[in-house]
Parts: C-alpha cells; structure tokens; sequence
C-alpha cells in the first residue's frame, strides 16, 4: 500500500511538472544584432522598484537608464513584463543593471522571456552590435522641437 502511494505522489508530481501552463513559455535566445532590430527601443538601466498594474496582471518595473542604445527613453522609465516566467514574463532583481529591449504596445513599454533582455554592467563594455548608445538626457534632447531661426 505504501508503494502505491509513493507512486502516485511521484506521478501527481510528475503531472504536474509537466503541464502546459508551468512551461508555457519556450523561446530561443536571441543574438544582440536580432534583439536590437526587433526593439523599438533598447537601454541599459538600473531596477528601482517592481509593482503591479493596476488589474494585476503584468509586472512594471521602473528603471533609472544610465545608457541608450536605441529609441527615445527618458532617465526614468517604466517597462511591462507578464507576471510569470511561464507567461514569458522577465524576473528583474531590485537595485540590478540589465540591458532591456522594449516594444510599445497599447501606450507601453513591454518586454518578455524572449525580447533579448540580459544582466549587464553600468559602464560597460558592450556588445559591439550595440555601439557606444547616447545618454538618456541626449535622447529627451533630441525629442526637442527645433528653435526658430528667425531673428528679432
């Protein structure tokens, strides 16, 4: 009798473990080069708080961006991650360094498991796909109106 139950919790086990929804998300992981041409926007930041939208259903995650690679991002900004890794959500650690690719979606910055995001460091080096980036000050410059050149 003790067997058989050894053996169904084995099995339960097993089942579970092997159900769709706890491995729901399989992706590849993507070289830089295909991340970066896949993102609309792409940055280097520091993870400053992880909450909840308000229908508690994907992750933001606030970043202080010390590096752009790609897009116009301020020096504070905000990306939306699925709440699971079997969602394809993204774990971001708080007070982490982490190069992130984004899409905007519905008014957004979304990342996931397969956007490309990896662990990075503050000054670098990086990957040479990337270049040198531009500072997020520069990026919120650049968004600027021109000034008029006429003269009074």
């Amino acid at each position: 009798m003790r067997a058989f139950s050894l053996f169904t919790f084995v099995s339960a086990v097993a089942l579970v473990w092997s159900s769709p929804e706890a491995s729901a998300c399989t992706c590849r992981v993507l070289p830089i080069a295909e991340a970066l041409a896949q993102a609309e926007a792409a940055f280097v930041g520091t993870v400053n708080s992880n909450g909840l939208d308000p229908e508690k259903e994907k992750r933001v995650v606030t970043f202080t961006v010390q590096r752009v690679f790609k897009g116009s991002v301020p020096v504070q900004v905000q990306v939306v991650t699925p709440l699971s890794e079997g969602a394809c959500g993204y774990t971001f650690a708080l007070g982490s360094v982490y190069l992130v690719f984004t899409r905007n979606v519905r008014g957004k910055r979304l990342t996931h498991l397969c956007s490309g995001n990896a662990p990075a460091h503050l000054k670098g080096p990086w990957p040479r796909e990337l270049d040198t980036g531009w500072s997020p000050v520069a990026a919120e410059i650049l968004r600027a109106p021109p000034r008029s050149s006429t003269s009074r």
